[in-house]
């Protein structure tokens, strides 16, 4: 009886003894920095039980961690935010002062400017307003991709002196409903990372096309880079890991994506390799078709 007593008392009681006072201690302190359980090297039901336990203490405390970081970084934003729009309303004030310019060239580039800052004013406005991770529900109205397409070309500084095409070949017939300004910002987010990807001294293309089908409209963004790396696809559109360069946040393709599928849409990796990438888009949304200008599709923005 002895033996068996002490059998069972080092085989099962102390174990589960232990396991449940790393139970209470991670429950005092869940974010604390104690080694997760009792490295233990039993294969029966016991030790697979301290494993697992030892296994979710890690991953609970990575993401209590990661949750503490992000309201951290959300209050930050939000104090930036404020600042900032305060400076950006100080740059629309002597933005219109260059609309009466006398240089023609300074009046051909003021419009350009204040409506990048109207668009960053906007979209400060909104942060603070609703103050949550989530976008606002997409305002849609009826606008023209190709006219679409040409302003964010405008707004990366790809015109006629820049190194990288800007390809629109968009049917000038083809109009949307969709919020203008969110697909503004899906399609920046992607022209930025594509010009990034070619590389701002180095010449390159950013095509744009798009075709409207039964129920959607489909939109392909393609480049000639170097391709997304294989490590880097599984992660694509996950904000602060996806980014490929030391400096990114990873935030761009994860903002166009969730900008897409606000819009009840798909944004994908089409295709990817040593001759380029293209994203597809897919928003099923009211599409008019108009009557369509004879004009060169392949142009660039400006």
């Amino acid at each position: 009886a002895g033996v068996l007593y002490l059998a069972l008392h080092i085989l099962i009681v102390r174990p589960v003894r232990r396991l449940t006072q790393n139970m209470v201690e991670f429950r005092n302190d869940p974010e604390g920095t104690a080694p997760n359980g009792t490295p233990t090297s039993r294969k029966d039901e016991i030790g697979l039980a301290q494993h697992e336990f030892a296994a979710m203490q890690g991953d609970l405390r990575l993401a209590l961690r990661q949750k503490t970081r992000l309201a951290e970084l959300g209050a930050a934003v939000s104090k930036i935010n404020h600042d900032l729009r305060n400076i950006l309303a100080t740059a629309q004030l002597v933005s219109d002062r260059l609309a009466v310019s006398g240089d023609p060239e300074t009046r051909r580039a003021t419009p350009v400017l204040l409506r990048a800052i109207d668009r960053a004013i906007q979209l400060c406005t909104q942060t603070l307003q609703f103050g949550r991770a989530h976008e606002q529900k997409p305002q849609r109205t009826v606008f023209s991709l190709r006219d679409l397409f040409s302003d964010v070309g405008v707004a990366l500084g790809l015109g006629k002196e820049s190194l990288v095409v800007w390809e629109n070949n968009a049917p000038s017939g083809l109009n949307i409903s969709a919020d203008q300004e969110q697909l503004f910002r899906v399609f920046m987010n992607l022209g930025r990372n594509a010009v990034e990807a070619i590389g701002e001294e180095k010449s390159g293309l950013i095509a744009l096309s798009a075709a409207s089908l039964a129920n959607c409209v489909v939109i392909d963004f393609r480049d000639n880079g170097p391709g997304v790396p294989e490590a880097a696809q599984t992660r694509l559109f996950q904000a602060f890991k996806s980014s490929t360069k030391p400096t990114g946040t990873g935030l761009g393709l994860a903002i166009a994506r969730d900008l897409v599928e606000a819009h009840g849409g798909l944004l994908a990796l089409h295709r990817t390799g040593d001759s380029g990438t293209t994203f597809r888009i897919e928003l099923p949304t009211n599409v008019l078709e108009l009557p369509a200008e004879e004009s060169d599709h392949s142009v660039r923005a400006g």
